[in-house]
């Protein structure tokens, strides 16, 4: 048998009794020579049965909950799961900016390898943090609390989960329209999802105090359209195109903060198909919030933050709004 040297990790071939579950040792040339002795691996989980060995790779991914972020005030965080394929083990391990919070979870790679990202959202409530995941189920889940917290402290969340459990959950799922734009557009605008008024109109935008028509026809030196075809065709001829973030989510009322259980459009789709596009556009920051929370950003692609045009928004005027907007057209 040829001459083997060993690289990267050698595993000893210990007996069961004294084995541990991982054990890594360099192979130096002595030892290369009598190479049944080693297995080259990453990461080897050592079986019952001593001569059975499962290879796989451990993927660690390190979080940090930062409230004091304004871009982070949504409180949910998306993990990158391209790279991890069916034989590995997800590693997330969390912590906490200004509290003594730490907390590893595990993911087998068979239940992620499919997907471009996980999310988990945060809720703190002071004394304990939870973590609720998204897209995927943690190995052994469970609450981690950052402190122990007191006794009428546990009786008071007692007494709410014991409320809110006995009580069903009210759902007010609502669906997005499909997007306005065609084979030219070169700017996507993104909102969160239609409000209740533009539901019931079946129209992007069709609360009558929502500036978002009249900025647009203002900053493209357009009048104003009087009907909702004539808005499309304005949106066209100008190479702008207009779609949601959320496909579905819960939402009582038409309040971006109210916003849960959100599904996201195929924007990596639209984004294939429309080969002209430049630049996306975030109509408010829980609009740029969502989109990072379940895409990555494309360097070919110029991203821009706008302040929303819904009716709520009533800290900037009209005029240094369409000042903001005019970014949309800037190379």
């Amino acid at each position: 048998m040829p001459n083997i040297v060993y690289k990267a990790l050698g595993f000893k071939w210990l007996i069961q009794a004294f084995c541990p579950a991982s054990a890594f040792v360099s192979a130096d040339r002595n030892e290369a020579r009598n190479p049944q002795r080693f297995i080259h691996a990453n990461v080897i989980a050592y079986a019952n049965d001593s001569s059975q060995f499962k290879i796989m790779t451990e993927i660690t991914r390190n979080r940090t909950i930062r409230p004091s972020t304004s871009l982070e005030k949504s409180k949910s965080y998306k993990i990158d799961t391209k790279v991890v394929t069916r034989g590995d083990i997800l590693v997330v391990n969390i912590d906490h900016e200004s509290k003594p919070f730490r907390k590893t979870f595990k993911f087998n790679g068979s239940d992620i390898a499919h997907k471009n990202s996980i999310s988990f959202r945060v809720n703190d409530f002071g004394t304990s943090i939870d973590i609720s995941w998204s897209g995927a189920t943690p190995i052994g889940t469970g609450t981690t609390k950052a402190t122990t917290p007191s006794t009428t402290s546990k009786r008071l969340i007692n007494k709410v989960v014991e409320k809110t459990s006995s009580e069903p959950k009210t759902t007010h799922a609502k669906t997005s329209f499909d997007p306005i734009s065609n084979a030219d557009t070169q700017i996507l605008i993104l909102g969160t999802m239609p409000g209740d008024k533009s539901l019931e109109l079946g129209e992007y935008y069709g609360h009558s105090r929502n500036r978002f028509w009249k900025i647009i026809s203002t900053i493209t030196n357009n009048e104003l359209p009087q009907t909702y075809a004539d808005k499309k065709v304005l949106l066209l001829k100008t190479r702008i195109g207009i779609w949601d973030v959320a496909h579905k989510a819960n939402r009582k009322g038409s309040l971006d903060s109210a916003i849960e259980d959100e599904e996201p459009n195929n924007l990596n789709s639209f984004i294939a198909k429309h080969k002209n596009l430049k630049v996306i556009c975030f109509n408010g920051a829980k609009s740029e919030a969502l989109h990072d929370k379940y895409f990555d950003r494309i360097s070919e692609i110029k991203y821009i933050s706008l302040p929303s045009t819904s009716p709520a928004n009533t800290g900037i005027d009209f005029d240094s709004i369409c000042k903001k907007w005019k970014q949309i057209f800037t190379k």
